[in-house]
Parts: structure tokens; sequence; C-alpha cells
């Protein structure tokens, strides 16, 4: 699998098959790897780096240039991107987000903000968020162009602060002039974006959904977070390559002015941020993953 010119099999093999894929890749050297992913088409390469683990996948883009890492960086979801972020250089990551989009490279920020072994660093910011005033005509409208990757909607104030989620099914039963906030359900389970990812996979909210929300102080949401991701998360965490505090703070810094950034987006319609199951109001952060690892 040194070249996909010379092995047209490579390449079936990673689009049919991108996890089996990074298993074998990740075995291979540095500099083998690294001239598949600058010859492989952009969609196929950034699904195989999708499914490494973060510091592998980081370690066979550093030789690549920035307009071919940007390319792959392009075809990944925010959070897979941040992952593989984390294992770079600090130069080259901030060269790295200011060529993403505005919103992807606001959403990068926020999460390196977060410690790696915090539910917020592994949270996937790509759901969709309207207002409460959104009419079920005009989220249906976005839904059309854009569909999102899971049944649901989500619902936020001008801050992001969650109000709730709205189901495509009930969207698409609406009346077209009925608004969001006259359909969404109230969360009954979400996460706390500081907690640590220790006793997380015991928490009860798994027992019903298979994504839960992540919030932030106030309750601003941050995104969501899967099963999948959780896994990943602790898969992670037992590999080196964790990031030091030093560059967490630096990373931290950078969120300022995040928030303010980001919430004339919401009452303009959308944003950024699709991803829960009928995670259905808020009450407060449930802690009770932080608890349970306590053994309380």
């Amino acid at each position: 699998m040194a070249e996909s010119r010379d092995h047209p099999l490579s390449l079936a093999f990673m689009r049919g098959h991108p996890a089996q894929a990074a298993r074998v890749l990740e075995a291979l050297p540095a500099g083998d790897a690294a001239q598949l992913f600058a010859r492989v088409p952009a969609r196929v390469g950034a699904a195989v780096l999708t499914a490494m683990l973060p510091n592998r996948a980081a370690l066979y883009i550093a030789a690549l240039e920035d307009a071919r890492t940007l390319e792959l960086l392009a075809n990944m979801g925010t959070q897979p991107t941040v992952a593989l972020l984390r294992h770079l250089p600090e130069l080259r990551r901030q060269t790295l987000i200011s060529g993403l989009p505005t919103v992807a490279a606001l959403a990068s920020t926020l999460l390196l903000g977060y410690a790696e072994d915090t539910l917020g660093a592994w949270a996937d910011p790509d759901v969709v968020t309207l207002s409460a005033k959104t009419r079920a005509a005009d989220a249906l409208a976005h839904v059309r162009v854009a569909p999102p990757a899971h049944p649901l909607l989500f619902v936020a104030d001008g801050e992001l602060r969650f109000a709730g989620t709205v189901s495509l099914q009930a969207l698409i039963q609406a009346p077209g002039e009925t608004t969001l906030a006259t359909l969404m359900r109230r969360p009954s389970v979400v996460l706390a974006a500081h907690a640590p990812l220790v006793g997380t996979a015991e928490h009860p909210g798994w027992e019903q959904f298979s994504l839960l929300p992540v919030v932030e102080t106030n309750h601003r949401l941050v995104g969501v977070l899967t099963r999948d991701a959780l896994a990943r998360a602790l898969k992670q965490a037992t590999s080196p390559g964790i990031r030091s505090e030093g560059d967490a703070s630096l990373a931290g810094m950078l969120t300022r002015g995040y928030w303010q950034a980001l919430s004339g987006l919401i009452d303009g319609g959308l944003f950024l941020l699709p991803r829960v199951a009928p995670a259905l109001p808020l009450n407060e952060v449930d802690t009770s993953a932080t608890r349970s690892s306590n053994g309380s």
C-alpha cells in the first residue's frame, strides 16, 4: 500500500474499508503512509485518517504541505480534525486553523481549549442549531438543503444556551408557521463539557440515547458526544501523546471571544453546530458521570 497509483487495490480497500485500512497504515513507517495520503482522493484519505488514533494520524500528515493537509481536514468532521490538531506543533496547528472556514476555525479553537481528558474535547460541534423563533417551514427548507447526520435539530437562544431538540418527524408533520419553540422537547440528560472522561461510559443516559448533548457554563451548547467518540477518546487516553497543561492553557487563551463571536448567528437563523438521538428541556448539567466514577 505504498502508493495508490502503483497499487489500485489500495485505493479500493481504503474506500471500502477505511477502519481496516487505518489499522494497516498505522503499522507502516510514517514516510510510506504520508506518501499515500499525499496521493489518494481527499475524501478517501480523510475517512481513513478519521478512523486512526489521532496521534498516529498527526504523525502521517506532519510531512504534507499545508494545502494538501487542509484538503484532507475539509473532508473530516470538526471533532476528528481537532483530535488530530492536538498532536501537531503549536505553530503548524495555528497555521492550519487559520486556513479552515471561519465557523470551523472557531469551533476548533473552542474544542482545543478543553483538556484532552474532558468531555468537551471530544464533543462533536457539527450540529444544526436554530432559534426557537424559527418557523417549521424555514427549518425544513434548511434540512432539505443540508440534511443533518441524525434526525434531530437543536434549539438555542442568542447566547447558545441549549433549550431543546426537535425531531425531523415532528418537523415534517408540523404546520409551516409553527415555531420550534412549540415543537421542541426539553432535554432530560446533558453532559458537562469540563467533566472527565473517566466514568462517562457508565452514565445512565447511554441506556436511552446513542448521543448526548454536551454543554458549557450557563448551559451553552458545545456539541454532542456519541458512543463511538467516547470509545475513541478512552482508547486515545491509554496511548501516548496526551497534551501538556501548558499547551492546554495556550489553546484555552484562544477561545476568548468565541461565544460572543457566535451568539449573533443563532438569532440570525442558523448556526454550525447536527447530532443526537431523541435526547429530549434542561434542568442542571448532569454530573452523575463524575459521581459514578467516585462510587457515589
